[in-house]
């Protein structure tokens, strides 16, 4: 059953510091509370709520979002928003475990992320069911067709990770996940939207395709290795600096040294082919290989050991980590 929200009843306090979308959330979240909205309901469409609410999309977008992170509804690209039953979400989204508002605040709750969803893949990838393997299908060509639309990014990437936590089969991870997201989620929103704004959709798309592909194929070492480039991507070269307001720095590329010491590592690994190899993996992503920046790296290795073959994985693993850990924080300008 759909159930509307009543707008007419939602009042905007001019001295709150909330955005529209949190005030969206907290409404609807009320409704919930009053009876006015019930577990199993559904949420009208995002454009109807806007119209409801008398505000534009993204605002219902972000409120969508909250509830999602805080385990209050199961929003699912082309299947509707659906609230859920009290037991399997939170008891509300006031944000208890603390508001981010510094870059440091921002890294222990993704450090706290980092935690939770390396058991999460870990045992998706060894537990994931028949359905759940389609669910993540589903989402990842979602996540495709969002074609560098930020909104819809944002939607199916929160989509991917809670379709992951529930293929673990672990309910209170998934709470815990749902807890940790809320208060990071506008966070994680507005690091994407900087990411896509760089022109990074290609870097981002190719990384949770390397992360669904380790799950289908229940290959624990490459989910977790593909996460860990995910995280990096979000931390490395300011990223979280530019979503919390800090100016741009400049960003160089790897330069001469990288290029060489990956021709040559390559080469002793799998011989000539890594000359067809390196500028292959880079056009993946759009660049050359003379242009991949410190932040384009976790994506790029990433591409690389998709290529090679089995026998060569364990190897690969050493070096892309030892890669990482002399490029892959490069200051720019260093």
């Amino acid at each position: 059953m759909t159930t509307s929200p009543a707008p007419s009843q939602f009042n905007l306090d001019p001295q709150d510091k909330l955005s529209l979308g949190e005030n969206i959330a907290q409404h609807i979240q009320g409704l919930l509370h009053q009876g006015k909205l019930r577990p199993g309901d559904t949420l009208p469409t995002q454009r109807e709520l806007a119209q409801q609410y008398g505000t534009g999309v993204a605002a219902v977008r972000e409120a969508i979002s909250i509830l999602s992170a805080a385990g209050v509804v199961d929003a699912r690209p082309g299947r509707g928003t659906l609230i859920l039953d009290a037991a399997e979400g939170l008891p509300s989204v006031n944000l208890w475990l603390g508001a981010v508002s510094t870059e440091q605040e921002a890294l222990d709750f993704l450090d706290a992320r980092q935690v939770l969803e390396h058991y999460t893949i870990a045992h998706a990838a060894l537990r994931a069911s028949a359905e759940d393997q389609a669910e993540l299908r589903q989402v990842l060509a979602q996540m495709r067709e969002a074609g560098g639309d930020p909104e819809l990014f944002v939607a199916a990437d929160l989509a991917l990770h809670f379709a992951i936590a529930r293929a673990a089969g672990n309910p209170v991870m998934m709470r815990l996940l749902h807890a940790i997201h809320a208060p990071i989620s506008q966070v994680l929103r507005v690091v994407s939207h900087q990411l896509i704004a760089e022109g990074r959709f290609g870097e981002l798309y190719v990384i949770h395709e390397a992360l669904v592909g380790a799950i289908l194929e229940r290959d624990v070492d490459a989910a977790l290795a593909a996460f860990g480039a995910m995280m990096n991507t979000f931390v490395h070269h300011e990223t979280l600096g530019l979503a919390l307001g800090r100016a741009a720095p400049r960003d160089e590329p790897l330069g001469e040294a990288f290029s060489e010491d990956l021709h040559w590592n390559l080469t002793r690994l799998i011989g000539p082919m890594a000359q067809v190899l390196i500028p292959e993996a880079a056009g993946q992503l759009g660049h050359a290989p003379a242009t991949l920046t410190a932040r384009e790296l976790g994506a790029y290795l990433g591409v690389v050991g998709k290529q090679l073959p089995p026998g060569k994985q364990s190897e690969w693993q050493a070096l892309s980590g030892l890669l990482q850990a002399r490029y892959g924080r490069l200051e720019p300008g260093s």
